[in-house]
């Protein structure tokens, strides 16, 4: 009798465990892995900071120390691990409470190239981190996430993989912390409202605060704002085939421990409009135009334009080829004349694809400096 107590008892709170567990949504792991071959070539030296190894790249000049490192010719090829491999989960779940669901995505890049003998090191890190609670009025979001500069700008004209953002990098470099180079953000809280991927909403908008930016490496040397930038955005589109969209960008620096004219408590401000056109179903062309007020002593500004196709060729074949240039008020600064990039991709499965990314940059300098890259890739997505 006692045993058959106990079988009950472990029956009855192994199904109490268990309910509660079952009403919850599946967590959903994802990730790639994307390895490359890569040639750079520098014309007469001159560092391309527009053109950079990719992250994870065997050659650390062009990948630990960030886009800022600028690029060598020294080798004739390297590995590359440019689009950064990645492990990733995420869910949802609907809550019992004024129609709202909770969701959630935490991802992390894997350096696959970085055998470190087994410790972790620099060879996992964050990209993506946040909570959000949504319904029919939209989503809030807290924690690291994808820039509406990206999502409603940079995505217009410039898609590949690893190579081919020159002139986005030209006009987002101005930024700081987390929002230089205009992918990711941290330590972000957003509302959003629709979805400005593709066409698939009518309208769409996005409000992003970063709260708490800007902590230097020198001691007492903190921005003391607590929201550090605003970014607004939103997104119109017609008969799911045209969109025209535009973002506002400000930053607020109030730097302790430095002068107030450092160049740290520069304020930039940023306008991008842009705008999408699926022409046919196998062919898309898109515009951007982005400027940047620096908010230095000059009133000097930096500005960047784009265009851009996108082509299916059938039978998992696909290119996209796109055309820009820069121009900086600054006589010590440098403009780009031409930014040509581009790629060919063809799939070998729904899960697996090769490519050739190609990317050239003509610049307007002293030295007449050209930068020229390409890339051959495999990409396979769990």
């Amino acid at each position: 009798m006692t045993m058959k107590k106990n079988v009950l008892a472990l029956a009855v709170s192994g199904g109490l465990i268990a309910a509660p567990m079952a009403a919850m949504a599946e967590p959903e792991v994802y990730g790639l892995i994307d390895i490359g071959v890569e040639s750079f070539n520098d014309s007469d030296g001159v560092a391309a900071n527009e053109i950079f190894g990719g992250f994870n790249s065997v050659d650390g000049t062009n990948s630990t120390d960030g886009f800022g490192a600028g690029r060598s010719d020294a080798k004739d090829f390297e590995l590359s691990n440019g689009l950064q491999s990645r492990i990733g989960v995420r869910g949802s779940e609907e809550l019992p409470v004024a129609g709202l669901t909770a969701s959630y995505n935490m991802e992390f890049t894997v350096d696959v190239l970085d055998e470190d003998g087994g410790g972790i090191g620099n060879a996992v890190g964050t990209r993506l981190g946040w909570a959000a609670l949504g319904g029919d009025w939209g989503k809030v979001k807290v924690g690291s996430q994808w820039q509406a500069l990206f999502e409603y700008g940079g995505w217009n004209t410039h898609r590949t993989d690893v190579h081919g953002y020159g002139a986005y990098y030209y006009t987002s470099s101005v930024l700081n912390n987390s929002l230089a180079y205009g992918f990711r953000q941290s330590s972000a809280i957003s509302y959003e409202y629709g979805s400005a991927w593709g066409h698939s909403d009518p309208f769409s908008a996005q409000v992003t605060l970063g709260v708490g930016e800007g902590a230097e490496g020198t001691p007492g040397v903190v921005n003391q704002e607590g929201i550090s930038s605003v970014q607004a955005a939103g997104q119109y589109s017609i008969d799911q085939r045209i969109s025209v969209n535009a973002v506002f960008v400000q930053e607020f620096n109030d730097y302790q421990g430095v002068a107030a004219n450092n160049a740290l408590n520069q304020e930039p401000t940023l306008m991008n409009v842009g705008g999408r056109w699926n022409v046919t179903d196998a062919l898309e062309l898109a515009v951007n135009y982005t400027t940047v007020d620096i908010d230095d002593a000059g009133d000097n500004s930096r500005d960047s334009m784009a265009v851009a196709s996108f082509m299916d060729f059938g039978n998992g074949l696909s290119g996209h080829l796109g055309f820009a240039n820069g121009s900086d008020d600054r006589d010590t600064s440098y403009d780009i004349d031409l930014n040509t990039y581009g790629y060919i991709k063809q799939a070998l499965s729904d899960r697996t694809d090769v490519r050739l990314e190609l990317e050239n940059i003509q610049y307007d300098n002293a030295q007449d400096s050209s930068s020229t890259v390409a890339l051959v890739a495999l990409q396979h997505n769990f």
